[in-house]
């Protein structure tokens, strides 16, 4: 049986989570990332005009226009079109508005990748979808005998367990160099740069670059390492 394809369109204000989740995304064969917007008028023009995606991610907070008025006038205009919105925090009133201007579910910013994924092809399924909350995570890790998950006020502290090392590593990747030029610029081997990373995603509990920006972005601490 062919595989059935999921066209998605990205709406987030953040050039680099966006460009993060479009990386992400891209890796699965049943996932094209068939447009992008900064904003929620933008994202209605584009959608509009002719790329049709079946799945929106809609961030809640977009300048211009929100993600909740976008939400609800693609619902009036494409009631087919389904839409996921992208909160960073579990806000109970924001997340009812967005839900009730007509998106199908919700994600918290940080969600793993391969929940996000989980997330789109479960509302393509036409199956309603929200994230996991940060207490509802905490009380499933307890059920299964597993360390509870951080909230999101203990992630957002995470930089400062950071070594002075680790912070100018992470600095650098912010700005998306790549390890030889993270080395050349530190004046260290590739292979220590390396170790560096495999501690920073260890303490982030991430598993790529790509999710330790998104995390840094998400989580409101990527100024930390501004330049």
């Amino acid at each position: 049986m062919p595989q059935r394809i999921t066209r998605i369109f990205l709406a987030e204000d953040h050039l680099l989570v966006r460009q993060g989740m479009r990386s992400l995304l891209e890796m699965e064969d049943d996932i094209i990332v068939v447009g992008e917007a900064g904003n929620g008028a933008d994202a209605i023009e584009k959608v509009q005009n002719g790329l049709r995606p079946h799945v929106i991610l809609m961030d809640v907070n977009m300048p211009i226009m929100t993600g909740i008025e976008a939400t609800r006038r693609i619902r009036s205009l494409m009631p087919d079109v389904m839409i996921i919105g992208l909160t960073a925090a579990d806000d109970g009133p924001t997340i009812s508005e967005m839900l009730h201007a007509g998106a199908n579910g919700y994600v918290l910013k940080s969600t793993a990748a391969d929940e996000l994924v989980r997330t789109i092809r479960s509302t393509r399924a036409n199956r309603s979808w929200s994230s996991p909350t940060p207490h509802s995570q905490a009380r499933e890790a307890k059920r299964k005998g597993m360390y509870a998950i951080q909230s999101m006020s203990q992630r957002a502290d995470i930089h400062q367990w950071l070594t002075r090392r680790e912070v100018q590593v992470m600095k650098n990747l912010l700005q998306g160099w790549s390890n030889k030029e993270i080395a050349e610029h530190l004046v260290i081997s590739e292979r220590t740069v390396q170790t560096h990373l495999t501690n920073i995603f260890s303490k982030m509990d991430v598993k790529s670059r790509t999710e330790a920006v998104l995390m840094a972005i998400r989580d409101g601490w990527a100024g930390h390492y501004s330049v």
